[in-house]
């Protein structure tokens, strides 16, 4: 699609945007799992790293996500426009070839590969599981149950492709943003006017001590220390577990650079970037904000067992009568929505590589007509296949999907991705030919 105009595509500008936000937004993110585990309570991935004991920082996390999201993907995604890498591996080769010698392009390309298709299994999974524990968090119908029934809508969908996704992209994301508005700015507005905001951050503050009942019906006492004399630990620990957030939607790259060649152009795509991180910062903000105006109540929520924290911001929110049902609708479709586009996108990244892969190497003998006749049929066995896997990795649970799973797929892209980004950056490129700015 490279051509001479230097004019703004506003057409794919809503296209990448749509895409992204409801990527980026997906299941974890409209259900407020990731930000509050990421932001409020996590337990330090098996002790390697420093444990959230305190949400003193969490309304400065966002901001954090937002700059290191989107100078990431605007390079990763002019590079791939600039060498025409339109799937992750040949994004991957082509990057590990331009430093020291191309001795990196193999380790990348391989840790890549797993990394991002634990990411994928690990998405997936949780796509299930966050529309699986909102159905059952408000029907009372068992999760194993309300997974099954989202596994099956996941796979009728995932066979119509990237398709799909770009042609239903805009529809899903307004859903999504319209639902989100309804259930965040209001309450946003109220936690901040009734002083909620500042009683639950003073708490948070000077520790406090809580009794809970949790999923197995155990009775137990969580302590939330202090923060006063800890400024900088705590600052840093904020920053570090931003970073991770911002990684784990990054770690999802490969779903990115297939969407590469809407772009004709660099100031196009700039563009695109930029909304599109504003987009996923301004909920973020609000959903961070919404958490610790209702922090006790969460935290207790979370020490049960629940895992759907937007539907507790409801529950003790402005709205009530018709209107909180109304919200807490409208959250369900939100976060049913986001998993949707997530899965879809994140599957057919999958497809496309495996499929690609596929044909070089195991049906090299077909000729194109033969392997695009048997293209179908294939990616429909590889979904079924992908979609059994990831639905039995659900059943592991929303929270320690979250938790350890993405947190490991962040750890990770630090150096398959962001280092390799800033290497490139450093070393810099020409624009591919027939690009414009």
């Amino acid at each position: 699609m490279n051509n001479s105009s230097n004019k703004i595509d506003w057409r794919a500008v809503i296209v990448f945007v749509s895409i992204a936000f409801s990527s980026q937004c997906g299941g974890g993110f409209a259900s407020g799992s990731t930000p509050w585990t990421y932001f409020f309570r996590n337990s330090g991935f098996f002790g390697i790293l420093p444990e959230v004991h305190s949400a003193a920082f969490c309304l400065i996390a966002p901001c954090v996500v937002a700059i290191i999201n989107c100078v990431v993907i605007y390079f990763f995604m002019k590079f791939a426009m600039d060498f025409r890498a339109y799937d992750y591996g040949t994004f991957l080769e082509k990057y590990g070839e331009r430093f020291w010698g191309g001795i990196l392009v193999k380790p990348l390309k391989y840790v890549y590969e797993l990394n991002f298709n634990w990411t994928l299994i690990v998405c997936m999974a949780l796509a299930y599981s966050t529309s699986g524990s909102a159905l059952a968090e408000l029907t009372g119908i068992p999760y194993l149950a309300t997974t099954f029934i989202v596994g099956i809508i996941m796979f009728v969908l995932c066979m119509k492709g990237t398709d799909l996704v770009r042609k239903n992209a805009v529809f899903m994301s307004a859903v999504i943003f319209i639902s989100l508005v309804v259930v965040h700015v209001p309450n946003l507005f109220s936690n901040i006017a009734s002083g909620a905001l500042g009683t639950q951050m003073a708490a948070i503050k000077a520790g406090f001590s809580f009794d809970y009942v949790n999923a197995a019906g155990v009775a137990g006492t969580e302590v939330i220390p202090a923060v006063a004399g800890a400024f900088g630990k705590y600052l840093l620990i904020a920053l570090v577990w931003a970073y991770i957030f911002s990684g784990q939607n990054l770690a999802g790259f490969g779903a990115y650079v297939n969407h590469a060649n809407i772009f004709n152009n660099k100031k196009t795509l700039r563009v695109a970037v930029i909304l599109s991180v504003i987009a996923n910062w301004a909920f973020l903000e609000m959903s961070a904000v919404n958490l610790a105006s209702n922090y006790s109540e969460i935290i207790n929520g979370w020490a049960s067992g629940k895992a759907v924290y937007s539907i507790m911001i409801v529950q003790n929110g402005v709205f009530q009568g018709g209107m909180k049902v109304l919200s807490l609708t409208l959250i369900t479709v939100a976060i049913f929505f986001a998993t949707i586009s997530t899965a879809i996108n994140y599957a057919q990244g999958f497809n496309d590589r495996v499929l690609n892969w596929a044909e070089g190497a195991i049906f090299k003998n077909e000729t194109a007509e033969e392997a695009a006749a048997k293209r179908n049929k294939r990616g429909m066995i590889l979904t079924l296949a992908y979609i059994v896997v990831t639905w039995g990795v659900s059943q592991m649970g929303l929270t320690a999907l979250v938790a350890k799973g993405l947190t490991a797929a962040s750890l990770i892209i630090l150096f398959t991705l962001i280092l390799p980004t800033v290497m490139n950056v450093i070393i810099g490129w020409k624009d591919g030919e027939g690009w414009t700015e």
